[in-house]
């Protein structure tokens, strides 16, 4: 499966009033070949959180996201079979940042 790695930019421009509202700035870097398995990095941040949106050709995203008060980080696989997957992602992402729900299945650390 070759999953559109293009697909991530649109999706988090979609939810721009959001990301405004919430003060987050959002970087979306070119595609990287990334030794044969091509993949597209965004980075995220506010005065509260920080963190990222991993894409892969293969079909696997990574969220990773840090609380900046207490350091706490929370990453979570997701392998979304097509564009609209990535909205599971986002839907998930935006309930962290704005009511502080953990996704499902989501790892719970504090940084080091």
């Amino acid at each position: 499966m070759n999953f559109p790695l293009d697909a991530l930019e649109p999706a988090v421009l979609a939810r721009a009033a959001t990301w405004e509202r919430l003060g987050l700035e959002w970087r979306i870097r070119p595609v990287d070949p990334n030794h044969d398995k091509p993949v597209v990095a965004s980075e995220f941040e506010s005065a509260t959180w920080l963190g990222s949106v991993l894409v892969w050709i293969s079909g696997e995203a990574e969220l990773d996201a840090v609380r900046l008060a207490d350091d706490q980080a929370i990453s979570k696989h997701y392998d979304p079979t097509a564009p609209a997957g990535l909205e599971a992602l986002l839907d998930e992402l935006e309930a962290l940042l704005t009511t502080g729900r953990v996704p499902d299945a989501a790892m719970v650390g504090r940084l080091a």
